[in-house]
């Protein structure tokens, strides 16, 4: 059980954090700005097709990035990006319901850009959301994923997250084949915590 006070509240509009990964690189993770467009297109269009097969979205698509950047609201869905000067190395994100019976729940995704995998970019990502999510109020992270994404799937496993379902041909890749879902959790705040106003 988190302790309470060991997540401050976060004022996600003035978030930043530096960091430094195991080989010295020196990055910086902050919210997706909508100036961010172009460099977010960039880093996609690097996704190979193989990789790009099995992500949820099109993001090759670049009205599907100007759309992101234009309907930003981070009250639905957090974009934090990792950055090496102005070149985006990687993409997380958190997505929420602000209302009804997931209200307590967010969602995750992330992607490093291949040159700069097992450099523990990606264990120090989940383990920012995992902080931002605690100072937002979220109770329970949820990650869904292609079981055949491995690495990713150990990465968070890490972090602490349990594996909660296999769902047998539950999505279908972009060659519109199907594909098992693996769907993993992590308990950020326990149920009925005495330190969170649940407002009912």
């Amino acid at each position: 059980m988190l302790a309470h006070g060991i997540y401050p509240k976060i004022d996600i509009n003035a978030y930043q954090k530096e960091a430094v990964l195991k080989d010295g690189t020196k990055i910086l993770l902050r919210p997706m700005a909508p100036e961010d467009k172009e460099a977010l297109y960039e880093f996609f269009k690097a996704v190979s097709e193989e990789e790009a097969r099995y992500l949820r979205d099109d993001v090759k698509s670049r009205l599907l990035i100007e759309s992101w950047a234009k309907n930003l609201d981070y009250s639905r869905t957090l974009p934090i990006l990792a950055l090496k000067g102005d070149i985006i190395i990687a993409d997380a994100t958190i997505n929420r319901r602000r209302s009804g019976w997931k209200w307590h729940l967010g969602t995750v995704r992330i992607f490093v850009h291949n040159d700069y995998r097992n450099l523990g970019l990606g264990e120090l990502m989940v383990n920012e959301l995992t902080r931002i999510a605690y100072g937002l109020g979220i109770e329970k992270l949820i990650l869904e994923i292609p079981d055949t994404n491995i690495a990713v799937i150990n990465t968070f496993t890490k972090a602490g997250f349990y594996h909660a379902a296999m769902i047998p041909n539950m999505v279908k890749d972009r060659q519109n084949m199907p594909v098992d879902l693996a769907v993993l959790m992590k308990d950020i705040k326990p149920a009925l915590d005495e330190s969170y106003d649940y407002d009912f």
